[in-house]
């Protein structure tokens, strides 16, 4: 025996009995301080191996052995005692007919008990291949053993404990196909009335259910001999309790410990289930509300853009009147409404891309175009004297095929972007033939502070501004709608790798046809 509290001297000495290839092996029985070793050769642990005599034999070998002593001895004892007669009256012929019928008894013996030790070590065998079977998963096959004796009622208990791991097994393939059939979209009390007649079935009870209230609200029932078995399981998600299971079981049927830890992790298993159905329920409920204020926002930002296009358009327009009707006497804050108004204009537009590009309304007309001259026309309406712009056409003649507008608007928000955070500093733009791949790049560049590496990988999300972007600069869409744009042209934006000595570039990317087939 092995003790939770023994000391390694013991453990070693234990640990030798149970390695020894000298010796039986032994059974233990229980767990714990109160584990009981059941010595198979017969013999008490503490009186040694008695009549074993260190020959190791076994049980069958010293059946058999046995048998033939008990049934040799007499004979050999009555063959002495005749040799000792015969020789004391001189009479040989009687003392070895006597002699050879004592050896050929004992050969009958010897016979007889090697017949007599198979018949009573054939039940022994059939529960150690029952056994056997057993430990394989086969359940179905039973000990026959009649009488009863010692033999007898060991082959019952076998078949009842086969029968018992049996139905053990049964409940928990029903149990394991019960779990499996659950699914967070049921919801939580189609699960618990689903779970509680799977239960029901499964354990073989008269009547179950499950209530997803406190354990607390619903009572113990008393077990009462003779009245159907009261059985119960808390349902136990992590620390939290959901509900209870309660059913009842016939008075006659046998509830074990085993039964209901079987019982528990069910119900365990459940209420994990009711729990993620429950979390399932909740996210579906804030999708939906989601969705709907999304598409609020959508309904909104249209209405908008639509209703803000009229006042700008006659700002825009009466500003010119105004400054026509000066002559040559210019006023400077009216070129800034102007220029204000076409920079308001744009952001307007991009709202209204934006609600376009997500209700799919938004279809491309393909034109073949020059990039070079459209830069230049994009880069007059910003209007900005101050900062220089120095263009490299390197196109050799290669042309774009793109929808004039969406380019254009994409154009505008790039150079509006290299003005504002390039610091006023000289805006360079580069235009690249790339004739293997058939298409057009346009790289549009400055030279300030470039973009934060924290930044790059959410740049072009929508409503997205960079970390070092102020509160009123911007509404975060022009990337998100120029990336946007440039794809329905079947083209693409990128954001170019910091380099050296150079800040932000943005290249474009379009298909292109060459100068011949222009």
């Amino acid at each position: 025996m092995v003790d939770a509290g023994s000391t390694d001297g013991e453990r070693a000495t234990d640990g030798e009995r149970a390695t020894d290839p000298g010796r039986a092996t032994d059974t233990v029985v229980g767990t714990g301080p109160d584990w009981e070793v059941i010595d198979l050769d017969g013999f008490p642990e503490d009186e040694g191996r008695g009549l074993d005599f260190g020959l190791h034999l076994s049980f069958r070998s010293r059946l058999t052995l046995g048998l033939i002593a008990a049934s040799i001895l007499p004979l050999a004892g009555f063959g002495i005692v005749v040799l000792l007669i015969g020789s004391a009256t001189a009479d040989s012929t009687l003392g070895r007919v006597l002699l050879f019928a004592a050896v050929m008894a004992a050969f009958v013996g010897v016979a007889l008990a090697y017949l007599l030790a198979a018949d009573l070590t054939g039940p022994l065998r059939a529960i150690a291949s029952a056994v056997d079977r057993v430990s394989a998963g086969d359940l179905s096959t039973p000990i026959v053993v009649p009488g009863e004796d010692e033999l007898a009622r060991l082959a019952d208990s076998h078949n009842r404990l086969a029968g018992v791991l049996e139905r053990r097994n049964h409940e928990l393939g029903r149990i394991l196909a019960a779990i499996e059939n659950t699914s967070p979209r049921d919801g939580p009390e189609f699960i618990a009335g689903r779970a509680a007649t799977d239960a029901k079935a499964a354990f073989g009870m008269i009547d179950c259910g499950i209530f997803l209230v406190d354990p607390n609200e619903i009572e113990s029932e008393e077990r009462i001999p003779g009245e159907q078995l009261p059985v119960r399981a808390i349902l136990h998600a992590g620390d939290e309790e959901l509900g209870v299971l309660v059913g009842h079981l016939s008075a006659t049927r046998a509830w074990e410990r085993a039964d209901q830890d079987l019982l528990e992790l069910f119900a365990s298993e459940i209420a994990v289930a009711i729990r993620n159905a429950q979390l399932f329920a909740r996210v579906e409920a804030q999708n939906s509300q989601l969705i709907e204020l999304d598409a609020a926002k959508d309904d909104f930002l249209r209405g908008v853009s639509h209703n803000l296009q009229t006042p700008l358009t006659s700002i825009r327009a009466y500003a010119h009147q105004i400054q026509t009707d000066l002559g040559e006497r210019p006023d400077r804050r009216l070129g800034i409404i102007a220029e204000q108004t076409d920079r308001l204009s744009r952001m307007v537009r991009q709202l209204l891309t934006v609600t376009r590009l997500e209700s799919g309304a938004l279809h491309p007309r393909s034109e073949v175009v020059s990039l070079g001259s459209r830069v230049r026309r994009a880069w007059e309406a910003l209007a900005v004297g101050d900062v220089a712009l120095d263009v490299h056409d390197d196109a050799k003649g290669w042309l774009a095929i793109a929808d004039v507008d969406q380019l254009d608007q994409v154009l505008w928000a790039l150079l509006d972007n290299a003005v504002k955070y390039g610091n006023r500093s000289p805006v360079r733009v580069d235009l690249v033939a790339e004739e293997a791949a058939r298409r057009l790049r346009l790289t549009i560049g400055d030279a300030g502070p470039g973009v934060p590496e924290a930044d790059r990988g959410r740049l072009f999300g929508r409503f997205v501004r960079g970390s070092a972007t102020g509160a009123d600069e911007g509404s975060g869409l022009g990337l998100y709608v120029s990336r946007e744009l440039c794809r329905a042209m079947d083209g693409d934006l990128v954001l170019e790798p910091t380099a050296p000595g150079r800040g932000a570039a943005f290249s474009v990317f379009l298909p292109g046809e060459p100068p011949d087939e222009g």
